[in-house]
């Protein structure tokens, strides 16, 4: 009991201002003396750069709602969640920051919620919010609902098919278990090493030590005096430019801490940003971390990046939104939400350039849909379809071809 009242800094544990539940509990324990929260880890400038990668990759992506009617595509513009998801889901956020923070909130706290809300007709009109910290799934009655509170703090019940609910990887099929809490052990290890270096230079830049008397040793008196003496002399020093501390004749002066560079300090803090990129599945380059980047290999690792962190993700909230969203017949009708991750494949211009000139006069592709994609107008003429004899419109190549027999 001891150890956990020291340990959080305060008296006891029955202090309201702190509350101790069995999952925060282990956040501590398993944090080597550090508490790992979402809130603290945040803290390390990785985990913050990995955490706003993946939320603004994913916010920035275009989402929209679209109709399949038979071998064709169409925006569905006419669903009342075409605005919700393309715009604004209520009238706090904006697409992209609605799905930027719901993003976080699964990588930090393993879950995001957002309940769905509907007119008594059953079209939906508003997607709401809620934050992980007060909404939990309960089983009430035998069935379960979501628990949470209001934008008034008020507490609500929200039923499964009106939650929409993002889960990173558990064990329950029902809830995600935070990447952080997970992996406490290797953030507590980061936020002690942060705290170190802190420490170290609030210190004036020198490690701590041990004064000790050469002669006879002091009396009462003199050993107060002495200690009032040295804490306003530390004090001066650190607030002032001169690091060099003068000392009696008779007294000695030992450093105790270990140097950083003895404590591989630069090192450990490397390998603890590598590992926290890995957790998150993100590229090293991406958190600004280049030691072993090269031009290269940074293009093929952001190919990567979209196909193996993003993707998993997109298809997640994909299939999440077409189960929750859409009624029954509304998904058999065609409705259906898609993401565009063609905006993180953009190439360059002469990347792009040879891939619309293969979609041209390879005929699948005619030059008003290339137009599009680089936000230009249409123009007339241009709509008909290519192919690579002399790159002429098909319907002319046929005209021209000569007759059998």
């Amino acid at each position: 009991m001891k150890f956990i009242d020291s340990l959080l800094g305060r008296r006891s544990l029955e202090n309201p201002d702190v509350p101790i539940t069995g999952r925060n509990l282990a956040e501590i324990l398993h944090g080597e003396g550090h508490v790992v929260t979402a809130a603290t880890a945040m803290r390390l400038s990785a985990v913050y750069s990995c955490i706003y990668v993946l939320a603004s990759s994913w916010g920035q992506l275009p989402l929209a709602v679209l109709r399949r009617k038979g071998d064709t595509r169409e925006l569905a513009t006419d669903h009342p969640a075409y605005y919700l998801l393309h715009d604004s889901p209520n009238e706090w956020e904006t697409s992209y920051k609605w799905r930027e923070t719901r993003q976080s909130h699964v990588c930090g706290w393993g879950n995001a919620y957002t309940p769905i809300r509907r007119t008594r007709k059953g079209e939906i009109y508003e997607l709401g919010r809620c934050t992980p910290a007060d909404t939990t799934l309960v089983k009430v009655g035998g069935r379960w609902t979501y628990a949470s509170l209001d934008d008034d703090g008020a507490p609500i019940s929200i039923a499964p098919e009106d939650m929409i609910h993002i889960r990173a990887l558990g064990t329950n099929g029902r809830e995600g278990i935070s990447p952080i809490r997970q992996h406490a052990e290797l953030l507590g290890l980061g936020l002690a090493a942060q705290q170190y270096g802190k420490d170290f230079f609030d210190g004036g830049g020198r490690p701590t030590g041990l004064i000790t008397l050469k002669g006879t040793p002091l009396q009462k008196d003199g050993w107060d005096r002495l200690t009032s003496l040295w804490n306003k002399t530390a004090t001066k020093l650190r607030e002032s430019k001169n690091k060099t501390l003068l000392l009696p004749a008779d007294l000695d002066y030992k450093a105790l801490t270990i140097a950083p560079e003895d404590a591989q300090f630069i090192e450990t803090r490397k390998m603890n940003r590598s590992e926290i990129a890995s957790i998150f599945n993100v590229p090293a380059h991406m958190i600004n971390d280049l030691e072993k980047a090269t031009f290269s290999n940074i293009s093929e690792q952001g190919i990567q990046f979209v196909r193996h962190t993003m993707m998993p993700w997109v298809v997640n909230w994909e299939q999440e939104l077409n189960r929750k969203i859409f009624t029954a017949a509304e998904r058999r009708a065609g409705y259906y939400v898609k993401a565009n991750l063609a905006g993180l494949l953009r190439g360059t211009p002469k990347e792009r350039a040879e891939f619309y000139h293969y979609g041209i006069t390879d005929g699948w592709m005619d030059r008003n849909e290339v137009r599009a994609f680089e936000d230009m107008n249409p123009r007339e003429g241009l709509s008909d379809m290519l192919i690579s004899v002399n790159a002429r419109p098909s319907d002319a190549a046929v005209d021209a071809a000569p007759a059998e027999g």
